[in-house]
């Protein structure tokens, strides 16, 4: 009895999964019914961030940042790149119109060139900003970045006025791929280095990077920032004796001897401290630098 009813299961199962087979091959029957409509596809403008919309992209742009030029190069805006800040070395950017410096732009040579778009990481005076208003040109301003996030931020809205809605954020990706590839190998090291950041001297003593840096942000990485807990840069000379961190990053160009003096137990590693000045993808060879100097 047994042994029939497990075969008439075995029958129903079969008979079953023969079923389904006949359902998924044969296909179904063609008919001229309308189809469903498909999502509408997403249109490349108008964006939009903070205050901010472009209706469509711009024809031409200037900068007044050398970190906002390494920026528009790196996400392909280098084709409508027109002017550039006196300070950009950016290859591309060599035979470019050269409109003075971010705190003294040339507002003449500004409003010759006339851009669709200005950028600009440092505030231009109300009069200077009338007057290009006036020739047309329209500015926006980005923030200094304090941290790997608003560096992203940056790319992100560039991005977005110069690729537009569908395609900015895979650009942004790309351009920062290997800086994300450099980051990611320093924390698969496991590294748990107290450190300090030397940015420069002053006469009160060192000037160490605290927390609301970039600096700091990128470097941290490497372990913990004793600094940054501090709200301010300069640290006095008790204070330097109270650290004894395992790592200092100083910037290149300050005296070897002076940090050596101060931190005499710590290993000591040049940085070019630039790179922070003027932030881009370019500091996936800095984090690659001292990766090779840590393994």
């Amino acid at each position: 009895m047994i042994k029939k009813i497990i075969a008439a299961l075995i029958i129903s199962a079969v008979l079953l999964l023969c079923g389904c087979a006949r359902e998924i091959l044969e296909p179904p029957e063609v008919t001229n019914d309308v189809l469903p409509d498909l999502p509408p596809e997403l249109p490349e403008y108008p964006v939009s961030f903070d205050d901010e919309t472009f209706e469509a992209r711009p024809a031409s742009v200037a900068s007044l940042s050398p970190s906002l030029t390494e920026i528009l190069c790196d996400i392909g805006a280098g084709d409508v790149l027109v002017g550039v800040s006196d300070y950009c070395d950016r290859p591309e950017a060599q035979s470019l119109e050269r409109i003075g410096s971010p705190a003294k732009p040339d507002v003449d040579a500004l409003c010759e060139l006339s851009p669709e778009l200005l950028v600009t990481s440092s505030p231009i005076a109300a009069t200077d900003r009338l007057r290009l208003r006036e020739a047309g040109i329209r500015i926006v301003g980005f923030d200094p970045p304090e941290s790997y996030a608003q560096l992203v931020d940056v790319y992100l809205k560039l991005s977005m006025i110069f690729n537009g809605a569908a395609d900015y954020s895979s650009a942004a990706q790309l351009a920062l791929s290997q800086l994300d590839a450099s980051l990611s190998a320093a924390y698969s090291l496991g590294l748990s280095y107290t450190l300090v950041i030397v940015e420069d001297e002053a006469p009160e003593g060192l000037m160490l990077s605290p927390a609301n840096t970039l600096s700091s942000d990128i470097l941290s990485v490497f372990g913990r920032n004793l600094w940054a807990e501090s709200q301010k840069f300069t640290a006095t000379e008790e204070e330097l004796l109270e650290l004894e961190p395992d790592l200092v990053f100083y910037a290149s160009g300050l005296d070897k001897d002076k940090i050596e003096e101060e931190f005499p137990h710590s290993k000591l590693i040049s940085v070019d401290f630039s790179l922070f000045e003027r932030p881009s993808a370019r500091l996936a060879g800095l984090v690659g630098e001292v990766i090779s100097r840590l393994e």
